[in-house]
């Protein structure tokens, strides 16, 4: 089954694919949104996500981005425990600056 180009299932893949040459199995264990088997359908046309998953994986896919783009080599998505913490770095240093601007 083909994909809808604008479709969050199209923007995933070709993210995953052209732009991190990032395994899926690896982006599953990445993102935590959904196992390997539901990632594998949804980015083969068998069975669209649901849309608050399919937001959530967005929103990690940009983490992702500003990781890569903030790093002075580029990550290696292989080394998947080590990207997990430093998104969840990223995302306490920005909570932490939030709550400094709000105050």
């Amino acid at each position: 089954m083909s994909l809808a180009a604008l479709s969050p299932e199209a923007q995933i893949g070709n993210a995953l694919r052209d732009e991190f040459d990032c395994a899926e199995s690896n982006f599953a264990k990445i993102a935590g949104v959904v196992g390997k088997s539901r990632l594998a359908e949804g980015l083969s046309g068998q069975k669209d996500f649901d849309r608050c998953d399919a937001e959530k994986m967005l929103a990690v896919l940009q983490e992702m981005r500003e990781l890569r783009d903030a790093s002075p080599t580029p990550p290696d998505w292989k080394k998947v425990d080590e990207i997990r913490e430093a998104l969840a770095a990223r995302r306490e240093w920005k909570r932490m600056q939030a709550e400094v601007i709000s105050e």
